[in-house]
């Protein structure tokens, strides 16, 4: 499987926690991304598609890796978000049904309980 995809990955915002991964399926010509957040408060789980500009760019901002997450979440298509929040149950957002096809290289979270 890693012959097929190309990852890029970051810390975001460190001081909230979050991650971000990017992926190119070189099979699909597809270009997909995930950001992970876990606080005291709450966690999240996002899946996007974005475009080929938007892979090229993130992780090249020295010191900076949050504007790369901003990248993705401002420039991509949301597939798919689970949050939740210590004063409430998990929640899943399926915005594309397609969202695991879409993105097989994704470990997927749900806070949902499903």
């Amino acid at each position: 499987m890693s012959d097929r995809f190309i990852f890029k990955q970051g810390i975001g915002n460190a001081g909230n926690s979050s991650h971000w991964k990017a992926c190119f399926d070189m099979q699909e010509g597809r270009y997909t991304a995930e950001i992970r957040f876990g606080g005291a408060g709450g966690a999240s789980y996002k899946l996007y598609e974005i475009n080929k500009e938007i892979f090229e760019q993130i992780g090249a901002f020295e010191e900076d890796d949050y504007k790369s997450e901003r990248l993705i979440r401002e420039g991509g298509r949301k597939l798919y978000a689970s949050m939740f929040d210590r004063n409430m149950p998990g929640l899943d957002e399926v915005i594309d049904r397609n969202y695991r096809k879409l993105c097989p290289w994704a470990e997927i979270v749900s806070f949902d309980g499903r």
